[in-house]
């Protein structure tokens, strides 16, 4: 059994891509308005990935997905309508480790990778006369997907990724906060400069 495992690792690190280092990194940011709201929105990624065959990669990967909510909230009674101001400041840091396999080394490289994520939540919400903090981080999870890499050049790719990450969303039924399992999804474009 231990030969054939020596034999199996010769065999992958023999590769000539053996060793070669990608690193990658891209970002978005948006505004939107809806009615007395106004909510912004950046994310940030970076990614090294170390080739351990023509064919395998194993990479950490590092995302940060900020949402900042404020402007007014309204509540409303039959004699009177009161307004007030609201912020509500999420980040969201996600930590993975994967192992990607190219299906096709071509101009056009389509590949599937998955791994183990870990998420940290922060949360600041600031009403007028308080402001509540509070933190939460999820298990470990599984962390999955599907890409394309486009090869610009020797060194250059453009990368066009969908992740699937287990997530957590809460619902109100019957007037108690129920917590459900959901997929977190999150599409991609970047560039990658392999070394």
């Amino acid at each position: 059994m231990n030969s054939m495992i020596i034999m199996f690792l010769f065999l992958i690190m023999s590769q000539n891509s053996f060793g070669s280092i990608s690193i990658g990194l891209s970002g978005a940011t948006s505004t939107s308005n809806y009615s007395l709201e106004t909510q912004k929105s950046s994310i940030i990624s970076g990614n090294i990935s170390l080739a351990i065959a023509s064919f395998l990669r194993i990479g950490l990967t590092h995302r940060r997905s900020f949402v900042e909510k404020s402007g007014l909230r309204k509540e409303a009674t039959d004699t009177s309508t009161l307004y007030y101001e609201f912020e509500d400041n999420t980040d969201i840091v996600t930590n993975s480790i994967d192992l990607t396999a190219i299906l096709y080394h071509g101009r056009v490289s389509p590949f599937v990778f998955g791994g183990v994520a870990r998420r940290d939540y922060f949360t600041e919400v600031r009403y007028p006369g308080s402001t509540t903090k509070f933190r939460e981080t999820l298990k470990a999870v599984p962390n999955y997907g599907l890409g394309i890499a486009i090869h610009l050049n020797r060194h250059f790719r453009l990368k066009i990724t969908q992740t699937y990450t287990p997530g957590v969303r809460v619902d109100l039924v019957d007037g108690q906060e129920v917590k459900e399992d959901v997929n977190d999804t999150y599409t991609q474009i970047g560039v990658n400069y392999a070394l």
